[in-house]
């Protein structure tokens, strides 16, 4: 029987060992390839993320500039005109609102200043005029989704602007203007005999985020994760095109509810208001890990059979077949056939050391059968 066997009782506990120590450095290695899977894709998160804040930075920084130059130019161009005052009340926009003049001149539904502000400058230009707490848009060519004039429609009340205005401050930034980002200035108009302003200069540039589309369409977090977009209130403007990330209503899905085997990550974009998204399923991390698993069990179990092929030939080759050919010696004497060579005499282990002593034997017989023989 085998397991009777010297053989077995030499191989069997190299065995055990070896497949002690694979499955342990599996284990072990297992948990080190979880850590740096999820290194990895926090890794993943942050390098892409560092680069879309950076494209953020520099486009808010560039067009924060031309704003303030097409604001000088806007206020250039009406102290030209003269002082402003509130005007008669008009119709804008199917809006009953006072108009606003400069040097007596009615703006209201006049777009020359504005128009020419922008013929030089580029983005959009408009004067707002004041309606109780609210302000609203005399003459523009911020544009409408239908291409006309948005002239009648009203500052947002619940923005981050009017309250800037109704403090007599400056504001500067990006702002949702009829559902799209702009990089815009507000400065109140005063007429010089109120607290309050009677309306407000407004210049501003449609942030072309199309770089910055195509950037975040080819990211990815993993297998399965994405990267995404929301504008100020919320509303997902752009994200990866990978796999089922593809489907803006599964973006959706994931961002609001969080479910408990996703990682989300969410990071506020500084001056813009808007939210960087970062998600990926917790099974992309468990998949990571088994596919390494495999891998390195697939290693361990072919560095255990190199090793117990390796230590079966030793075996095979110094011991038994060494054993095998003295035991052979050992019947051939038994038999009386004592003129056999042994080899194994020149081995310096235990083998030679038995081998030598069958030697002596098999001499000790000879001279004892050879007195026999003359008696």
């Amino acid at each position: 029987m085998f397991k009777d066997s010297l053989r077995a009782r030499l191989l069997l506990p190299v065995l055990a060992l070896v497949m002690a120590a694979v499955i342990t450095t599996v284990i072990a290695l297992a948990w080190v390839e979880a850590n740096r899977v999820r290194v990895q894709a926090q890794n993943a998160i942050e390098n892409q993320s560092r680069g879309l804040l950076s494209i953020f930075s520099v486009t808010h920084s560039i067009m924060l500039d031309r704003v303030r130059s097409s604001m000088h130019l806007l206020r250039q161009e009406t102290d030209e005109l003269g002082t402003p005052s509130v005007g008669q009340p008009i119709s804008v926009g199917g809006r009953q609102v006072n108009d606003l003049q400069f040097g007596g001149k009615p703006q209201g539904n006049q777009f020359q200043v504005v128009d020419s502000v922008t013929a030089i400058m580029g983005g959009t230009a408009t004067l707002f005029t004041a309606a109780g707490d609210d302000f609203v848009r005399v003459t523009t060519n911020v544009k409408k989704d239908n291409g006309d004039r948005a002239v009648g429609t009203m500052l947002d009340p619940h923005g981050q602007v009017i309250g800037e205005m109704h403090k007599g401050l400056s504001f500067y930034g990006v702002v949702d203007i009829l559902g799209s980002p702009y990089v815009t200035g507000y400065e109140p108009i005063y007429d010089g005999k109120s607290s309050r302003p009677i309306g407000l200069w407004y210049v501003g540039y449609k942030t072309d985020l199309e770089a910055l589309d195509k950037v975040i369409s080819n990211s990815s977090v993993l297998d399965s994760g994405f990267i995404a977009l929301l504008d100020s209130k919320g509303k997902l403007r752009f994200h990866s095109s990978s796999g089922a990330a593809a489907d803006p209503a599964f973006v959706n899905k994931i961002i609001q509810e969080q479910p408990s085997d996703w990682t989300v990550q969410k990071r506020d974009v500084p001056n813009w208001g808007f939210t960087l998204v970062a998600a990926y399923p917790n099974s992309d991390i468990s998949n990571a890990i088994i596919r390494q698993t495999i891998w390195i069990s697939l290693a361990g179990l072919l560095i255990c059979a190199l090793l117990l092929g390796l230590q079966y030939f030793l075996i095979q080759s110094r011991v038994l077949q060494p054993i095998k050919r003295l035991t052979e010696v050992a019947d051939a004497l038994s038999m009386g056939k004592m003129n056999n060579v042994i080899e194994e005499v020149k081995l310096k282990d235990e083998i030679g050391t038995l081998a030598k002593a069958i030697a002596r034997l098999s001499n000790s017989v000879r001279l004892a059968m050879e007195r026999l023989a003359k008696r």
